[in-house]
């Protein structure tokens, strides 16, 4: 198989998208939502964090799944799964039914965010695949980019459960073109794959650098992106006394400007080299978290004060993405879906863990949230370094024992 038909890239990105599409959407929903069933903040802030936990135990199941039976029916499966969530949140009575229908409409997006990497790779290789992950990961970001907005102006004008409704329609479209158009990819079926040797493979590529230095780095870097989607609308609509609707166009700002860093990434990944590329993201990752606390701490809040360190943190984490989820699946190549899980896993974990201590430490000011982004930027750089410089030793043993 040489390359996939444009119709199967489309149902990639769109299976693809359902996850963070899901999140973005909702995202502005949480302070709605609090008011409504008179819920803390922090229980209500669990809409988010516990769907992150859902998927990263989820998309340990379905990386191993993959490899043993094949990415088609996994990601049907899966994509089944957000539709049925989908509907259950949208008629939930309360807010323990509608955390209920957000954790299984996580666990089916699950699948999609899993197994799209892990299907490029099939089909491109390691030397392709980084640079079809960008541009695919440019066109899978309108999704999301575009779903603040929707949000926003549903719950202006609709309400929150008409989000659901929204996420039910595009559940449906994606499952129609993965059962159309998504061929098998998978070369080679892993039958004796069961708990035992699952657990062995996991533990391979966590005590492999080579796989935790860029996996690790996409978690982190991911995390700190979350960070400011779960910490931005509340301080934003409740704080700063601004319409659901301003946050969706704020949004699409850092949506755009993460593009341009995957496109940048794309572009020129391979001239300036994998390793520089991703040291120069999480530099500048680290820079804007610094920026966002020292004007924080000099200037009078508002809505530029949280995004103009945003567009800068979205542009530089994106310049990576795609580079550093070759180099993690590439790592081991016999268990490509279960190293795409497991980064998933590990993404999702870290995301949960930081939005959930920022739910906790909410103050009312952006100080959490920059702080938040702060530690995930050294975090990723000191994940990087580390890999480095267990390559850097293996270099040295293999050429003193030849």
């Amino acid at each position: 198989m040489k390359r996939l038909h444009l119709a199967v890239l489309a149902a990639l990105v769109v299976a693809y998208g359902l996850g963070p599409m899901a999140t973005q959407i909702l995202t502005p929903a949480v302070p709605f939502v609090h008011r409504d069933f008179g819920i803390p903040m922090a229980a209500a802030q669990a809409l988010i964090s516990l769907s992150f936990l859902t998927i990263a135990a989820m998309t340990l199941v379905y990386g191993p799944l993959s490899d043993r039976f094949g990415r088609r029916p996994v990601v049907l499966a899966g994509t089944a799964l957000f539709c049925v969530g989908s509907i259950v949140a949208a008629f939930a009575p309360g807010a323990e039914t509608l955390i209920l229908g957000r954790m299984l409409q996580a666990a089916g997006s699950a699948a999609g965010l899993a197994l799209t990497r892990t299907i490029i790779h099939d089909v491109y290789g390691r030397e392709a695949s980084g640079q079809v992950l960008s541009y695919l990961t440019t066109a899978m970001i309108f999704v999301p980019m575009l779903s603040p907005m929707a949000g926003g102006l549903l719950l202006d004008h609709v309400g929150w459960r008409a989000i659901f409704g929204v996420c039910t329609a595009f559940g449906v479209i994606a499952l129609s073109l993965l059962a159309l158009r998504l061929p098998e990819t998978s070369r080679e079926r892993r039958p004796d794959l069961g708990l035992r040797q699952t657990a062995g493979s996991f533990g391979a590529l966590l005590r492999d650098p080579a796989y935790l230095g860029p996996a690790l780095f996409f978690g982190c870097v991911m995390a700190a992106i979350f960070a400011t989607q779960a910490a931005i609308p509340y301080l934003l609509v409740e704080v700063l006394g601004r319409s659901a609707t301003e946050y969706g166009a704020w949004f699409a700002v850092l949506c755009a400007c993460y593009v341009a860093g995957n496109y940048v990434g794309g572009r020129w990944g391979r001239r300036i080299g994998p390793a520089r590329l991703i040291f120069l993201s999480g530099a500048g990752c680290l820079a804007a978290a610094l920026g966002g606390l020292a004007a924080a701490g000099m200037l009078a809040w508002s809505p530029a004060l949280l995004f103009v360190p945003g567009t800068v943190l979205y542009f530089s984490g994106a310049v990576a993405i795609a580079p550093v989820q070759a180099e993690a699946v590439a790592a081991q190549p016999r268990c490509a879906g279960s190293a795409s899980g497991l980064m998933s896993a590990m993404q999702m974990l870290t995301g949960a863990v930081v939005v959930q201590a920022m739910g906790f430490a909410h103050d009312g000011t952006p100080y959490p949230m920059f702080a938040a982004v702060t530690g995930c930027s050294v975090v990723a750089l000191l994940a990087m370094l580390h890999a480095r410089a267990a390559r850097r030793r293996a270099a040295v043993a293999g050429a003193a024992a030849a």
